[in-house]
């Protein structure tokens, strides 16, 4: 795929660190997720289609959220490329999927969509499909009150 390079470049120049562009180049054909920041995360490499998304989500950090699709039965960690400071305030979010292949996938091109915030688009670097017991995990280590219920409500369930 002609885009991966790309974005790796665009990437690279917009980061603070030296070492990005290199650390894109190392990673072609692997896909973009396989840095540091995103080893350690929980669950695994997955993909969910965008079809799937009726905008259930929670706000873990300014980097991380959980999406849940389809609808509730299953939640997947997104890892944003930057922090997103007032991204638990936003109301709306949205996918931009850049290859048109209708899923939102771990080490692909993609996007999250925040309104009124600059750029308005933030990469993904990371998709994991989670179980219960991770979901539960990071709630708690991000200090959320896990829900009560067997399914958390449309929006943003953290903050």
């Amino acid at each position: 795929m002609q885009a991966r390079p790309l974005r790796c470049l665009a990437i690279g120049l917009l980061a603070v660190a030296p070492g990005a562009l290199l650390g894109c180049a190392s990673t072609q054909g692997a896909g973009h997720a396989n840095g540091p920041t995103t080893a350690a995360l929980p669950g695994t490499p997955a993909c969910f289609w965008l079809r799937d998304f009726d905008g259930s989500w929670t706000v873990l950090n300014d980097s991380e959220l959980i999406v849940y699709a389809p609808m509730y039965s299953q939640p997947y960690l997104i890892k944003l490329f930057a922090p997103v400071p007032n991204l638990k305030f936003d109301q709306r979010l949205g996918f931009q999927d850049v290859e048109h292949s209708g899923m939102i996938c771990d080490g692909e091109v993609d996007n999250l969509a925040v309104p009124n915030w600059r750029p308005g688009r933030i990469p993904i670097v990371a998709v994991r499909k989670l179980t219960a017991p991770e979901v539960r995990g990071l709630l708690i280590e991000n200090h959320i009150k896990p829900p009560s219920g067997s399914q958390p409500s449309k929006g943003n369930q953290g903050h």
